[in-house]
């Protein structure tokens, strides 16, 4: 069995990682339900041990030396992992939590959960939603769906592509019928362009792709979310730009349209993400496999909508769907 390094005092590690991490002697006193004086002689004892200064004392507070912040950064790591393992150890294993973006989480996965909660009734989600990112190292979720394009480091998660984003413009039939359909780009200036964010880059991205020509996005509506966006396409307010899988539903159901068929992608992918000490948890891996499952038959439609929509006047597809 390989014999671990020994370490200096817990209680030692434990208090400089706080006072590193928040930045002041008081604020780790308060967070440790100890004295500053005790915080204090514990970082002083830790220096002494490993005979380097971890801190410099500065009028304006505490300034971390180059080893100081090489030693936290691995403390506040290693007390998560530990944290999170315990956590996970008293939370009952049937209950798998869940934080995923809102636009997909509405769109997406709730109409879905029904059909997962029949497949699998032993096991609980609990789904919450942020408007930020899915932060599972400052956050205490099992796991969680986010939109990213950066390339992920394993470390201590399990990153799984569930589908890579594709943009393209959606109305109701009904919009469709009376505004007619752009076929080139000038014919988008009698179209309400509803945007999903307040810089208008959703619709720049497809308009750069779609290869017809440039067009004004400077006007229309602008919403913070792309599900308001949405909601205001489904009221016939205009045209809204957004994900088609994550449509697919309401766009198979007929509820919109897609009156330009040319998927654009944005770079972005929709990722499943956990912590890879539990990832072999049996709920945390048949969510997980449930999810992945769920998320191949979507790409398998978009594609075939895709392929089938293109040579199809949309005007057409408006008309059969009243």
């Amino acid at each position: 069995m390989r014999k671990l390094p020994r370490l200096p005092a817990l209680t030692a590690l434990r208090a400089f990682e706080a006072a590193a991490r928040l930045g002041s002697v008081t604020a780790a006193a308060a967070e440790l339900a100890v004295t500053q004086g005790a915080i204090s002689r514990q970082i002083r004892w830790l220096e002494e041990v490993l005979r380097q200064p971890l801190f410099r004392r500065l009028h304006r507070g505490l300034e971390l030396t180059a080893a100081g912040q090489k030693l936290s950064a691995s403390l506040t790591d290693a007390f998560g992992q530990i944290g999170y393992a315990v956590a996970d150890l008293k939370r009952p294993q049937d209950v798998v939590t869940v934080k995923a973006m809102p636009t997909f989480a509405i769109r997406w996965l709730l109409p879905r959960l029904a059909e997962f909660r029949r497949a699998h009734p032993s096991i609980k989600l609990e789904v919450s939603t942020a408007w930020h990112g899915v932060e599972l190292d400052k956050e205490d979720f099992d796991c969680g769906i986010t939109c990213s394009g950066e390339p992920q480091a394993k470390g201590p998660y399990v990153w799984i592509e569930l589908n890579r984003e594709e943009i393209l413009p959606i109305c109701t039939p009904a919009y469709a019928r009376k505004m007619g359909v752009p076929h080139r780009a000038a014919d988008f200036a009698r179209h309400v362009l509803l945007h999903p964010t307040p810089d208008r880059s959703d619709w720049g991205v497809w308009m750069e792709g779609w290869g017809h020509g440039r067009f004004d996005i400077s006007g229309g509506q602008t919403f913070d979310t792309v599900d308001l966006a949405i909601r205001a396409a489904e009221s016939g307010f205009g045209l809204a730009i957004a994900e088609l899988s994550l449509l697919a539903d309401q766009v198979e159901l007929g509820q919109l349209v897609a009156p330009v068929p040319i998927a654009v992608p944005t770079g972005y992918s929709n990722l499943f993400v956990c912590r890879r000490n539990i990832a072999e948890r049996p709920a945390v891996r048949v969510f997980r496999d449930w999810l992945v499952a769920e998320a191949t038959k979507t790409k398998h439609w978009t594609a075939a909508w895709l392929a089938s929509n293109r040579a199809r006047p949309a005007i057409a597809r408006a008309a059969n769907n009243p």
